[in-house]
């Protein structure tokens, strides 16, 4: 009987996942991502062609931008609000399950061992800004007054639940004025960080445990919220293209008066290859490592298994949509069934190894363009963002860009380069998803593993 359940997920995998390429299904499944590029590829050069009087018109085309931007902005404190509470009571209805204790273990060792291994390489290999680079789009916002452990002191502060009201009612929109132009005072610790919204998430999935039956009620409500804030994400992708046609041509049109335009895309192509040296240092390095830990063996058997997957994946959007043809293929592959169904799911929501790496890389390569220095204070407040960064935003990666914008604009520094960054993120957040599916099959493979040991065990007994 296992051989014909096994033939009969073989069959539909087949017939699930395409076994051609259509160009026709390929743009009606992008289209979003196609207009973007587009209207990016459009806005150069149109820019190229007609050069802008910024004083005059810069401030008329930047409104889409700067509506976009807070439209990001708002929905970003509230998306991570919620989102941290939902995945926090997620967490806790998993306590009485030692196996998903152990999956959340192993996610959390992995994520840290990566988002370490991308700030090491981010480092060691995206140079500082000279200063024979004259620009007046770069500017220095740390306070040369505050000492690390002011710094940190202060970053510690915008933790705390006495800053999150303001922040909420506020969200400092003001700061997209001017495109970014603004210097953020204090912006590395000024007590408007990005991570108080997670941990005020937090602290709301705690207070549900202290209303009895009521508590779970809200926690429902709280899920349902949720749900309605991705529908909202995707409201905002569409209208995307818009606000990247008339800020590209601003900050094109910026970047080629200050000679920096070349200088800028040689950066973001080091920073995609930092990117992809990091995804691949998981992939074989970090994450067979910690199978060969779990299980006693590097799991390359399972890499080669999932392999003929990995295209989808690249191509197949966030992880939360390869979920079913993950299911599919890992059932096809003679992956226990049972486990694929009931674990998998949970798998995909706990895994957010590669978005700490992502906002870590992001974040030094900005530091460094804007010639701040990295201290100790700037390394932990990194790490814990990125950590907590990891937490409320896994289950859809494809918003690590806007995330990136709001973490650091609040937490950081102020974030320029709407446009020169997409291709880099982009392309970093497809390989994320190759790593991640690749993670969550290594993770069945360990649940597996634990259960033909429990198994092994009753039998002796």
């Amino acid at each position: 009987m296992d051989d014909i359940e096994e033939y009969v997920d073989a069959n539909e995998v087949d017939n699930y996942m395409a076994k051609s390429f259509k160009f026709s299904s390929f743009c009606k499944e992008y289209w979003l991502a196609i207009a973007t590029a587009v209207t990016a590829a459009l806005a150069l050069v149109q820019s190229s062609i007609f050069k802008l009087n910024l004083e005059g018109g810069a401030a008329v085309l930047m409104l889409p931008a700067d509506m976009f931007l807070r439209h990001v902005r708002g929905f970003m404190v509230l998306f991570v609000i919620f989102s941290a509470a939902s995945r926090a009571s997620l967490f806790a209805e998993s306590k009485g399950n030692p196996v998903k204790r152990k999956v959340i273990l192993s996610y959390f060792v992995s994520g840290l061992l990566t988002l370490l291994v991308g700030f090491l390489f981010g480092y060691l290999l995206i140079p500082a800004k000279g200063d024979d680079l004259p620009s007046q789009y770069f500017v220095k916002f740390l306070d040369p007054k505050y000492t690390p452990g002011i710094n940190f002191v202060k970053f510690l502060r915008g933790l705390a639940v006495h800053d999150i009201p303001g922040n909420v009612l506020t969200t400092r929109f003001d700061v997209y004025n001017q495109f970014g132009r603004d210097q953020v005072k204090d912006g590395l610790g000024d007590g408007y960080n990005g991570p108080g919204f997670i941990v005020f998430g937090l602290l709301i999935a705690a207070s549900t445990y202290f209303l009895g039956k009521d508590g779970e009620i809200v926690r429902n409500i709280v899920h349902l919220v949720h749900k309605c804030l991705l529908g909202v994400y995707w409201m905002l992708l569409c209208y995307s293209p818009i606000a990247i046609y008339f800020s590209g041509i601003v900050t094109f049109d910026t970047l080629s008066k200050d000679g920096t335009f070349g200088y800028l895309c040689l950066r973001y192509l080091l920073l995609f290859f930092i990117g992809l040296l990091v995804a691949l240092v998981r992939i074989f390095i970090v994450l067979p490592l910690l199978h060969f830990v779990r299980c006693g063996s590097f799991g390359f058997d399972v890499i080669l298994k999932v392999a003929g997957l990995l295209p989808t994946a690249f191509m197949g959007g966030s992880s939360v949509r390869m979920v079913e043809k993950t299911k599919y293929y890992l059932k096809s592959k003679r992956f226990n069934s049972e486990i694929v169904d009931s674990y998998l799911p949970f798998c995909t929501v706990a895994n957010g190894e590669c978005v700490g790496a992502g906002f870590a890389l992001t974040a030094i390569f900005a530091l460094k363009l804007f010639g701040n220095d990295i201290d100790w204070s700037v390394f932990l407040k990194i790490v814990i963002t990125g950590l907590l960064y990891e937490f409320a935003i896994t289950e859809y990666i494809q918003c690590h860009l806007f995330a990136v914008i709001f973490f650091l604009n609040t937490s950081m520094i102020t974030a320029d380069f709407i446009v020169p960054i997409i291709l880099a993120d982009w392309l970093y957040d497809r390989l994320g998803i190759v790593a991640n599916t690749i993670s969550d099959a290594l993770t069945i493979d360990y649940i597996e593993s634990i259960h033909t040991s429990g198994r092994t065990s009753v039998q002796n007994v």
